[in-house]
């Protein structure tokens, strides 16, 4: 099948990972605009076959659900009189903070901190962002850090670890490619990094995604997958009862861990 279906720019790159490693900032901006790409007609119908399935759906509802996310904490932090301080690792393409500083005036209060460990995902995700800010007007602080995973562990051990605290700290994404005892120690790291009142959040592709098979048959593409039940034993050893909600988008295909601090920390 791989001659016909590599037509579609989408499922090459997929495919041969050029970045070496499936889900890169290229296939998400792949995701998020238009489907129609290709040297052919039939390119065209190929590569929109495959951004018209659950997952790629799901990811453009994702994006959604963290601009709205965005735009609701900042709300939250500014009422407080100061900027809010969001902490995102594996930022990839941004697309919900391209979209963010777009739509929304709010966002002069926000100061990001991006993470990721390929070079040229923080290259591009600099420049996309910083293009975006001029062309609106926006304040908005980012400051975009190389840091892999298990350096993000490494750091844990360190003297003064979490001494920067965020009011918004968030992993879309990376826990699809991770060991539960991996995403367990980042829950636990993350959970200490907030303010009090602070929100985390996590997602990961459910068990039921029906697209599965041909991800992994067509594209070798491999996730680690979770059900809500597998996904809530993630949950922050020091969260309090009641403080973690679990949600999914409208396909079902994205499972989102939320975690509210209190306020008394």
């Amino acid at each position: 099948l791989h001659p016909q279906l590599l037509c579609s720019p989408f499922a090459y790159r997929t495919y041969h990972k050029p970045l070496g490693y499936a889900g890169d900032y290229e296939m998400v901006n792949m995701i998020l605009r238009d489907p129609l790409e290709g040297s052919s007609l039939f390119a065209k119908t190929v590569n929109l076959w495959f951004l018209s399935q659950a997952p790629a759906e799901a990811h453009r509802n994702r994006i959604k659900y963290l601009t709205k996310l965005l735009v609701e904490e900042t709300r939250r932090v500014a009422r407080d009189g100061r900027p809010i301080r969001i902490f995102d690792l594996g930022c990839g393409p941004a697309g919900e903070i391209q979209k963010f500083l777009i739509q929304d005036e709010i966002c002069n209060h926000a100061s990001f901190t991006l993470l990721d460990f390929n070079d040229e995902t923080l290259q591009h995700v600099s420049r996309v962002l910083q293009d975006l800010k001029i062309k609106s007007g926006r304040r908005t602080k980012i400051d975009v850090v190389k840091k892999s995973v298990h350096q993000v562990l490494k750091d844990e051990a360190q003297p003064g670890a979490h001494q920067q605290k965020y009011d918004l700290v968030y992993c879309a994404g990376v826990f699809d490619y991770l060991s539960d005892r991996i995403c367990k120690r980042l829950m636990n790291i993350f959970y200490d990094m907030l303010e009090p009142g602070g929100f985390l959040l996590a997602t990961n592709v459910d068990l039921s995604n029906p697209s599965r098979n041909g991800m992994e048959c067509l594209l070798e593409w491999h996730l680690t997958y979770r059900n809500c039940a597998q996904f809530s034993v993630l949950t922050p050893d020091r969260a309090h009862p009641g403080s973690a909600h679990l949600r999914s988008d409208e396909t079902g295909v994205n499972i989102y861990l939320e975690v509210r601090k209190p306020h008394d920390g």
